[in-house]
């Protein structure tokens, strides 16, 4: 498996995930409901990052054990920071790589990710196996992921915002991954023994200052520079969606459609 979470480890993409995850908490949160995770008493949470979904499911769910599995040293340092600060007494940090586990006992009733699977495409038919066998009969798995890119869009229409959305997803493929996932993850879990509950859709029309509108901003002044630097999008472009989304603070019909999140419940 890839060592790199290749959108960064460091403070300043920590800070982003936060953000990231409040713009996403009510799907989030209604997912975890779906999932049925109030009957479980051992959640995994697969690459947790900082926790932020790690401390969610911790507090939804005091009855359960979650455990926030990550391999990378700054995430993991910041979370047992968090535990420790917020005294959380059903929270275990796994400083692990997951196909590290097969060899453990451990297993869990509930599982969880959320735009993880994307990043390890090479792997991906061994990490859904895992999963697969981590958890005991009947254990549910409520992965969240990217549908597809394509559906990214916006209004009044841009050809510099295209390219920024083309430049996403050439980024996710030069470096092995997909973010189209969610287009054949529901096939790829059947192949594997898991069977499907259910596939819901989130996400969509976010008009300007909409917390999903903002999310997609904020990615756009954290990532755009290095799709420049890296020859991803062309500074024209850069140049050009910056002036659009300045226009648009002053227009009331404007509207990002963002990319469409599957939210998935299999069980085994």
């Amino acid at each position: 498996m890839s060592e790199d979470y290749f959108l960064g480890v460091h403070e300043k993409e920590l800070e982003r995930l936060k953000r990231q995850h409040e713009a996403w908490r009510p799907e989030t949160i209604q997912h975890f409901k779906d999932a049925g995770f109030d009957q479980c008493m051992h959640i995994l949470d697969i690459g947790s990052g900082p926790g932020f979904t790690t401390f969610e499911i911790a507090e939804q769910y005091p009855q359960a054990q979650v455990t926030a599995l990550d391999k990378a040293d700054l995430y993991q340092s910041y979370l047992k920071d968090e535990v420790v600060k917020r005294g959380y007494n059903n929270v275990s940090p796994l400083h692990a790589d997951l196909l590290n586990l097969a060899d453990s006992k451990t297993r869990y009733d509930g599982a969880f990710c959320r735009w993880v699977l994307a990043f390890l495409i090479p792997d991906l038919t061994e990490v859904l196996t895992t999963i697969y066998d981590k958890l005991e009969p009947g254990g549910v798995f409520a992965p969240m992921e990217y549908l597809s890119l394509d559906t990214f869009t916006c209004s009044p229409p841009s050809k510099h915002f295209d390219a920024y959305r083309n430049a996403w997803k050439n980024f996710y493929l030069t470096n092995h991954g997909d973010a189209n996932i969610g287009t054949y993850l529901p096939q790829m879990l059947v192949e594997v023994g898991f069977k499907i509950r259910s596939i819901k859709s989130v996400g969509g029309h976010s008009p300007y200052g909409h917390r999903l509108y903002t999310w997609w901003r904020d990615a756009y002044d954290n990532f755009a520079p290095t799709f420049v630097r890296d020859g991803l999008m062309a500074q024209q472009d850069f140049d050009e969606l910056q002036k659009y989304w300045t226009a648009q603070a002053n227009n009331p019909h404007a509207y990002v459609y963002t990319t469409i999140i599957s939210q998935i419940v299999a069980y085994k």
